[in-house]
């Protein structure tokens, strides 16, 4: 775990920047936790300017995170993560409780991550702006497969206009309990798992993007 402790980052659903603080000091007591000891207050500010930037909190680092907006505080979980610089990044509801507005200045936040060459995988059941992925994963009940691939591509896999009616079409009912089972086994049987799992791996992990 160690070995990958800087190559992870990880972002709860709940904020976890201490509110009395503000920004800057919040992420510059993380920074001492995080970084290297040998990291001396200079190399620290510079990391913290750098951070603030990508999450585009540059303006209100003398905030008190209390007063920061919900969509502010979530940034600043972020920058908190990647102070360590790591290259992958695992976000759990990165959008709840924000307003659409916000939802869609956070996905796109989260696209200009990784078009800066981090990986993004976040759980969300907010669909609106699933379209700035690479890649959309629909996991049925019991954790089975239903989808992998393009988010465009799922709405013709599931012949659905919108996004939530895949939920309900994953949803086992009382007539037919093995939904989840049988959507698995359509997935894999498809020629979407072929293209988009399959044989990228017999590649070596090449996917399409």
């Amino acid at each position: 775990p160690a070995a990958f402790s800087t190559q992870l980052g990880y972002v709860p659903q709940d904020d976890i920047v201490h509110r009395d603080l503000t920004v800057e000091r919040a992420l510059y007591y993380a920074a001492r936790l995080r970084l290297p000891s040998d990291f001396s207050k200079e190399q620290i500010r510079w990391r913290i300017d750098e951070v603030l930037e990508d999450v585009e909190m540059t303006e209100r680092r003398k905030s008190l995170v209390s007063k920061l907006s919900g969509g502010q505080r979530k940034r600043v979980s972020i920058a908190l993560e990647l102070l360590a610089n790591p290259g992958i990044f695992f976000l759990d509801e990165p959008t709840s409780g924000l307003d659409p507005g916000l939802d869609r200045k956070m996905m796109m936040l989260l696209r200009h991550l990784a078009d800066r060459g981090r990986t993004i995988i976040l759980v969300t059941h907010a669909t609106n702006n699933i379209n700035t992925c690479d890649s959309v994963c629909f996991l049925a009940q019991g954790g089975r497969l239903a989808y992998f691939g393009p988010p465009n591509e799922a709405k013709t896999f599931f012949e659905k206009v919108d996004f939530a009616e895949i939920y309900s079409t994953l949803e086992p009912t009382k007539e037919q309990p093995d939904i989840p089972a049988l959507a698995e086994a359509r997935f894999l049987a498809s020629p979407d798992y072929q293209r988009y799992i399959a044989i990228p791996l017999e590649n070596g992990g090449d996917t399409h993007n």
